[in-house]
């Protein structure tokens, strides 16, 4: 017998070959940079701080040449006055102009217009006219110039210069409290001298303050107060005033008219009969006393023991002390009321 081949397994069969795998591709090679993109990408990123000095210097230069340039800008210069001792000036005061100043930008920058001085225009040898204002009389720090001025000259008008006694009249505003009255108003100085413009002065007869105000007030008070000068006219020493303001009570007459009489006795005053049976009732005397007084007044007549018809004087009980009075009229007639007659009696 042939002996068994080694190559079989338990079953009487070979085993299975596993199946091999394919070869695995290499991957591609990447594809080649365009030259363009090469170039760009050396541009921006070779040299990069040799590239940014450069920039800064582009910048700094830049602004150099442009900061150098002349620029301009408009200021405002104020105006001062130098007067005559013997005139004084009647037209209407320039404060300031308008200055268009040219220089390079970083002179400019720094300007201030307030550190500017004043123009000063002397009057004291100029007559009524136009009086020019040049560059010269506008001192500007160095490196920059003045390009224009408006307005480029002022009219200037004068006057005789005179002094004046006038009166002073203080001027109050507001109401005193209710049942008050302004009883006085007095300044202290009474008149005040005033210097300006013959013309002016010559149609002013007094010159007023400022307001004080009333409102409110029940109590006399001094006020301290200061004179309203117009243009062109001045006050020659202290323009401050004292105005003395005394208040009262408010006097008034106020009539209540209508007001029925009222008769007064222990006895019975439904027999008496009063004609007329009103009257009329003036008051005098503070305004609040009066109100006050209004509503507890009641005219009165006494009866007494007579019983034959007569005259009698209408009085006021409720009056207040300080508070006068008018009755109208000031007596009535008093009469007994006639009974009336009992009926006869009825015949049967």
């Amino acid at each position: 017998m042939r002996p068994r081949s080694q190559t079989i397994g338990t079953l009487g069969r070979t085993p299975a070959r596993a199946p091999t795998p394919p070869p695995v591709a290499p991957p591609p090679p990447p594809p080649e940079r365009g030259p363009v993109r090469g170039w760009l990408r050396s541009a921006m990123f070779d040299n990069v701080g040799l590239k940014f000095l450069s920039m800064v210097l582009a910048v700094t230069v830049f602004l150099l040449v442009n900061t150098d340039k002349d620029r301009e800008i408009t200021a405002r210069v104020g105006v001062s006055y130098t007067m005559p001792e013997d005139k004084v000036l009647i037209s209407e005061r320039v404060e300031e102009v308008r200055v268009t100043i040219k220089g390079a930008w970083r002179r400019l920058r720094k300007f201030d217009e307030r550190e500017v001085e004043r123009i000063n225009l002397d009057l004291r040898h100029a007559s009524s006219g136009e009086l020019a204002i040049s560059n010269d009389m506008i001192h500007l720090p160095s490196g920059v110039t003045v390009s224009s001025i408006s307005p480029r000259s002022v009219h200037v008008a004068f006057d005789k210069r005179v002094d004046k006694v006038v009166e002073v009249t203080p001027v109050i505003t507001g109401r005193p409290q209710h049942g008050s009255v302004v009883a006085e108003v007095k300044p202290v100085p009474a008149t005040i001298k005033l210097r300006g413009g013959e013309s002016m002065l010559a149609a002013l007869t007094a010159i007023r303050t400022r307001e004080i105000s009333l409102e409110g007030r029940s109590d006399s008070f001094v006020a301290e107060t200061e004179i309203v000068t117009t243009g062109g006219v001045e006050v020659v020493g202290n323009a401050q005033v004292a105005v003395q303001i005394h208040i009262d009570e408010e006097l008034v007459t106020r009539k209540v008219p209508g007001m029925t009489v009222v008769l007064r006795s222990d006895g019975d005053t439904s027999r008496w009969k009063v004609t007329p049976p009103q009257v009329d009732v003036t008051l005098t005397g503070a305004l609040l006393a009066v109100e006050k007084a209004r509503s507890s007044l009641v005219p009165v007549v006494k009866l007494t023991a007579d019983t034959k018809p007569r005259e009698v004087e209408v009085t006021i009980d409720g009056l207040p002390p300080g508070i006068g009075v008018k009755i109208s009229p000031e007596h009535v007639k008093l009469a007994p009321v006639k009974q009336a007659s009992p009926p006869p009696p009825r015949t049967p």
